[in-house]
């Protein structure tokens, strides 16, 4: 991909996710545009630059947030790098399993936090968190997801800004 779309997702990440997406949670929760994203980049780039685009995506809102620095870095890789093979072995980018994909992706991130969170703070209800935050989190980003990408295949976007050449990794 081109570096000055990662160096927009970057400087517009936190204000988009923070004024636009606040306005359409649902009962406090919201989307999450970053792995909705990181998705998407998986599967036009492959895995090597979806996995530092990850860690860097979620670096940066670790730094935003305010919390333990690196957790989200290291769950954003691992959804980059297996969007990225799951792009480069399996998935067509208008395949409409890409919204499950999302929901996936996503709700695995939130238990390895949640597990994280058990192991390093103790007392954590998982599966009260898994019903009520998790899931309905992970559904909303999925249908974000779904609405991104119908969006960037409407308007031309992805053949803007994917790479000349596409690289098969084996």
């Amino acid at each position: 991909m081109k570096s000055g779309f990662y160096f927009m997702i970057l400087l517009l990440l936190i204000p988009v996710q923070a004024s636009l997406l606040n306005p359409v949670s649902l009962g406090g929760i919201k989307p999450d545009l970053a792995l909705a994203l990181l998705y998407i980049i998986g599967l036009l780039t492959g895995p090597g630059e979806a996995m530092i685009a990850g860690v860097g995506i979620g670096l940066l809102q670790d730094i935003g947030s305010a919390s333990l620095i690196g957790l989200s870095g290291l769950t954003k890789g691992l959804v980059g790098l297996s969007a990225g093979l799951l792009g480069t072995r399996v998935l067509d980018i208008k395949s409409p399993t890409n919204g499950l994909f999302v929901v996936l992706f996503s709700l695995l991130e939130g238990i390895c936090i949640a597990f994280f969170m058990q192991v390093h703070y103790g007392a954590v209800p998982i599966f009260r968190v898994l019903m009520v935050r998790l899931l309905p989190q992970a559904l909303y980003t999925g249908l974000l997801g779904i609405v991104l990408l119908q969006l960037m295949n409407r308007k031309e976007i992805i053949t803007a800004i994917r790479r000349e050449t596409v690289q098969k990794e084996f």
